[in-house]
């Protein structure tokens, strides 16, 4: 059964509620509308390397917030997120992460930089793209972003906050023509 849905009129770069969080809607893509929440919804280490698909922060974003959302929306109105996991150096050790939930990559942030700007998070937050993998560097660093914008690296180990990331169908906030 498909839920219902009081999103109608959300235009790019506003925000609105879902189970309780707030999100930022980006522009569609193709009939899929990103959406980013808008501050983090909580501190982590990122886990034991650089690396997202085996993270501390992905485990906790769909056992704590995926299930959420879920309930709110439903499942049949998330899309699957092909997040790249090439490094800012470039490498490609990681490839691609498909997952319901994901954090924004570097390329998406710098994209959608605006958006971002208007939004700032009290906290530094993770972002999904490794700074470097082997034989470059080690797996020890991940991008994140300063409150003011800023981009540094973090060791996997620090405590950065989390932003999590997900693709609705567009038809939830209604058509384009409206």
């Amino acid at each position: 059964m498909e839920k219902k849905h009081d999103f109608q009129g959300i235009q790019d770069g506003e925000t609105f509620e879902i189970a309780g969080y707030q999100f930022i809607k980006f522009p569609d893509r193709d009939g899929e509308t990103p959406v980013v929440m808008r501050d983090y919804a909580f501190t982590s280490e990122f886990g034991k390397n650089n690396d997202l698909r085996s993270s501390t922060v992905l485990r906790r974003m769909q056992e704590e917030i995926l299930p959420k959302v879920i309930a709110a929306v439903g499942e049949e109105n998330l899309c699957t997120i092909k997040t790249d996991l090439t490094t800012f150096d470039g490498q490609r050790p990681y490839g691609v992460l498909e997952s319901l939930i994901s954090l924004p990559t570097l390329d998406f942030y710098r994209e959608n930089g605006e958006i971002f700007n208007r939004y700032k998070p009290s906290w530094w937050c993770w972002l999904a793209t490794p700074e470097s993998a082997m034989p470059n560097d080690n797996p020890y660093w991940v991008l994140c972003v300063s409150p003011s914008g800023c981009l540094n690296g973090s060791n996997y180990d620090g405590d950065c906050g989390v932003r999590p990331f997900l693709i609705f169908k567009s038809s939830i906030f209604g058509s384009s023509e409206e």
